[in-house]
């Protein structure tokens, strides 16, 4: 691919390399790739975030200083990266998130040569984490993302819908960039430190926010435990995940989770020992009632396990249609599913499962992606007008 070598700012994600956050995740595996074809890469990071980890080759790392609460981190770290960036004289930066979208129209004062580009990865004004005055900043930032930027991605279709129905923007729309996973050695070792077997357990990934639902999963998997003990006995329902500014909501998971047995909640955890996890789990279940573009249900189709999700658009167009899909705040109905998981042929289940890969593998290849997004960049810079939007990925 012909084009020329850029400075591209990453501005809005915690840092690199990522442990947890679907952003973070997105933005390292982006710049990873950016940065294998040449082209200079600028992550700018909260220490607190990365801590001792080396960032990853061929990738900079700026780490500048943020007001660390829950309302001020992002929006103050974004402020500090701007100015921290001139000195870079970036052709690209590359803001992420509609909360960071606020600071785009400095970033163009700022940077009256370069382009300015916004990643809309969800609407974070839904999420029940949040009151009403950040839920306000939010919508101002979606406009910002649409309307202040020189263009604007989109992480799945039903959000360029959103853009173009809610504020007449057409976006660009490019997935995740993933790698594809690879198994993990000794996976054994990992799985006996929970007490665990393989192809043995229902798993859930998430931060343990409002939205993501994890309290209705547990009343779901207590009601199926109670109705069928034979099935459940041996399939514990595992949680991982850690707060993001939810405290008070976490506690009162965790004690929820402690009165049913069989429920065990191990905490964030990364690398090998989360990818040993989700890749031996016998079905992940996402009870989320909103959702940008999930990685973690990603992530359980690229391993080829069976997905039980709420019938949502964002986890319809992150399977490809492929799942056990259940209504939101359904408990009735999810705890059958997770006694028809437990029923299910595994021919049946693996089929499922096999058809999810497929599309994943397709929609999230990284090379594929990266060039996507180095196209768009060229397009800015190029000043074209016309639409450049990726033709709908079908749902096969």
């Amino acid at each position: 691919m012909d084009a020329i070598t850029m400075v591209i700012a990453m501005i809005g994600q915690k840092g690199v390399p990522s442990r947890s956050g679907g952003v973070e995740r997105h933005v390292d595996f982006l710049s990873r790739g950016l940065a294998s074809r040449g082209h200079r890469v600028i992550v700018f990071g909260r220490r607190w975030y990365v801590g001792n980890a080396p960032t990853p080759a061929g990738i900079e790392q700026v780490f500048v200083p943020s007001i660390r609460t829950k309302h001020l981190d992002a929006l103050t770290h974004s402020v500090a990266s701007l100015f921290a960036a001139i000195k870079y004289s970036p052709d690209i930066i590359h803001l992420h998130g509609t909360g960071i979208a606020l600071v785009a129209p400095l970033a163009r004062i700022l940077f009256p040569k370069s382009k300015v580009i916004v990643t809309f990865h969800c609407m974070d004004r839904l999420f029940s984490k949040w009151g009403l005055i950040a839920r306000l900043a939010f919508h101002v930032g979606e406009w910002m993302a649409c309307k202040a930027a020189h263009k604007t991605i989109t992480i799945s279709q039903e959000l360029a819908r959103y853009c173009l129905d809610a504020y007449d923007t057409q976006t660009t729309f490019i997935p995740h960039a993933l790698p594809v996973p690879e198994p993990v050695v000794d996976a054994g070792s990992i799985l006996d430190k929970h007490g665990l077997k393989s192809n043995g357990y229902f798993l859930f990934v998430g931060r343990l926010l409002p939205h993501k639902r994890a309290h209705v999963l547990v009343d779901a998997y207590a009601k199926a435990r109670e109705a069928r003990p034979d099935m459940f006995a041996d399939k514990p329902l595992v949680i991982v995940g850690g707060a993001s500014w939810t405290d008070r909501y976490a506690q009162w998971l965790c004690k929820m989770a402690a009165s049913v047995p069989g429920v065990h909640i191990v905490g964030e955890k990364h690398g090998r020992e989360l990818a040993a996890l989700q890749s031996n789990a016998y079905a992940h279940v996402f009870p989320t009632s909103n959702e940008g573009m999930s990685l973690a249900v990603i992530e359980a189709c690229q391993y080829g396990r069976l997905v039980i999700a709420t019938d949502i658009d964002a986890n319809r167009e992150a399977t490809g249609g492929h799942f056990f899909a259940v209504p939101t705040l359904d408990t009735e109905v999810l705890a059958t599913h997770l006694i028809l998981a437990c029923a299910t042929p595994s021919f049946v289940r693996e089929r499922v499962a096999g058809m999810a890969y497929e599309y994943v593998l397709r929609s999230h290849n990284q090379n594929d992606r990266v060039d996507d997004t180095l196209r768009f960049y060229q397009d800015a810079l190029d000043g074209r007008r016309e639409l450049v939007t990726m033709p709908s990925l079908a749902m096969a």
